[in-house]
């Protein structure tokens, strides 16, 4: 068992609302995979699972004694650690806990997921930042968020991956994306609707600082996404470059079209990818040169990817060297609609140059987010690993 805090069991457990909601329910780029999923998340919320043992808190168990190293300028140690509840509890002894969040700057009250690598615990890490990967999930987004079930496996799969030398050993965090089970927000502050906006881009990255040791950079905060996740993770570098720096994107949309936009379309405007990339375009002071990667098949990408050493390497632990404040990269499916196709690498084309840099992953398969996590582990999380910062040992 890792060095989790242990706190009393309490008397009654959260619970999740009724999964059975894809059916009949509007839904982004809505599939029989993605609702599976969903179900599958939110019948495990509603299970023993989310009972798997004493609720955990991440509070350091002890200060740092005289003459021991403190942590670098950059590190962000935690500021106020809470009680989180254990969901399920992997093989080598790591729990995904969740916890209810009432966001501060939104408003919006909702279930944050999270998991912790084991490298977290080791002594030679204890004063080091550890980079954020924020997993948004497609389909409904509501209550629940598919990416910490076991069907997925993105914990498992990202620490064996780590153990390997292929990743980061990342933080996952994975909050609800939508506000209820009825519509989807395109993750911005729609007038008139909940600031889930605010809530991916403040409220939750302000719960992690609360909770672990994380980066000031950038270069420390990124995300995966599937659907209607990948669009939010996408637009969330481009609007915030100075919080996050690199996004991998499944099937995303290249534009917003919540319902929700209707007779708000200045607002709608500001918060497109393709306006938010040519501000970030504009700010940098232009083009400049080119920032494209070739496109190409997922087998080619992990081909292209030589193995590391077994730990984090040098480059990867003080950060990225390709001189782009942002860096996209796009998981499409050879059977994704044509005419989401077409509309994404017309932004690609559009936004593509100076701060800005993309790539297209391409695997066999339609719209499906167990297709887009399966291209996550061949090359794209290497490639995401190269371009943020790894925890830094103790000399």
């Amino acid at each position: 068992m890792w060095p989790y805090r242990s706190i009393p069991a309490r008397s009654v457990r959260d619970r999740v609302r009724d999964p059975s909601v894809c059916a009949g329910v509007r839904v982004k780029h809505r599939s029989a995979t993605l609702c599976a999923a969903f179900v599958l998340s939110a019948v495990a919320a509603l299970s023993g699972c989310s009972s798997d043992g004493d609720p955990v808190s991440f509070a350091p168990k002890e200060s740092a004694k005289p003459g021991e190293t403190k942590a670098a300028s950059d590190v962000r140690m935690p500021t106020n650690p809470r009680t989180w509840d254990p969901q399920r509890t992997l093989a080598d002894g790591t729990q995904v806990v969740h916890v209810d969040l009432k966001g501060a700057k939104s408003g919006f009250t909702g279930r944050v997921w999270a998991w912790v690598p084991k490298q977290y615990y080791r002594p030679e890490y204890k004063n080091s930042a550890f980079p954020v990967l924020m997993a948004l999930p497609g389909a409904v987004g509501y209550p629940t968020n598919y990416f910490f079930s076991k069907e997925f496996r993105l914990q498992e799969r990202i620490g064996e991956a780590a153990d390997k030398g292929e990743s980061l050993p990342f933080i996952v965090i994975m909050p609800v994306l939508n506000a209820n089970k009825d519509t989807y927000y395109d993750g911005s502050d729609i007038p008139g609707q909940p600031k889930m906006g605010t809530w991916i881009s403040d409220d939750v990255p302000d719960l992690v600082r609360e909770n672990f040791r994380t980066y000031a950079d950038p270069k420390g905060w990124g995300f995966f996404g599937s659907s209607s996740g990948g669009y939010v993770g996408m637009k969330m570098v481009l609007q915030y470059p100075e919080r996050f720096s690199v996004a991998i994107a499944g099937g995303p949309d290249a534009a917003p079209d919540s319902p929700l936009w209707n007779g708000h379309p200045k607002e709608k405007q500001e918060n497109s990818p393709a306006w938010l990339a040519e501000q970030l375009i504009k700010k940098s002071g232009g083009a400049g040169g080119p920032s494209s990667s070739p496109s190409s098949g997922a087998k080619a990408d992990a081909k292209a990817s030589p193995k590391p050493k077994n730990s984090p390497s040098p480059s990867a632990a003080t950060g990225p060297t390709n001189g782009h404040k942002v860096s996209i990269s796009f998981l499409m499916g050879t059977k994704e609609p044509k005419a989401e196709v077409v509309a994404l690498d017309k932004l690609r084309q559009e936004i593509t140059k100076g701060p800005i840099e993309t790539k297209v992953t391409s695997f066999e398969g339609g719209h499906d987010g167990y297709k887009y996590t399966d291209t996550l582990f061949n090359g794209d999380l290497k490639w995401m690993s190269d371009r943020m910062r790894g925890p830094v040992a103790a000399k």
